[in-house]
């Protein structure tokens, strides 16, 4: 399956869907960070409105280069037209997509204001 998505002041912003704790799907709109090595990061809010469950703590380095232990939870999301367990790190303002959720896809970015954010399958 296809994602789709846009850029938005340079940030490639793609839709995710994440299973709450009573089975719902939630959309979030998460951006894609190159520079991120983990599958996904959600702010402290979305944790709690989804109701995640906490699987521990794991020390990552940051963009500043500085490291920091943050809280990992357990979750549920739709991908690819799957469902994937993964962790999620407890992390920032806004919804991050990791390379490691990437893994065995092809992005094309259109790095302009609006441009298409294209994410296949190989």
């Amino acid at each position: 399956m296809t994602t789709r998505g846009m850029v938005q002041g340079l940030l490639p912003v793609v839709p995710v869907s994440i299973i709450d704790n009573e089975g719902v799907v939630r959309r979030f709109r998460a951006g894609l960070d190159t520079g991120f090595n983990d599958f996904l990061s959600l702010p402290h809010s979305a944790i709690r409105q989804l109701g995640l469950r906490p699987a521990g703590f794991q020390v990552v380095t940051l963009a500043n280069g500085e490291s920091d232990r943050r809280p990992v939870y357990n979750a549920v999301i739709i991908w690819n037209e799957e469902r994937i367990s993964l962790p999620v790190l407890g992390l920032g303002a806004e919804p991050l997509v990791g390379m490691a959720l990437l893994r065995g896809s092809r992005a094309t970015i259109d790095v302009v204001e609006g441009g298409a954010v294209v994410i296949e399958p190989l």
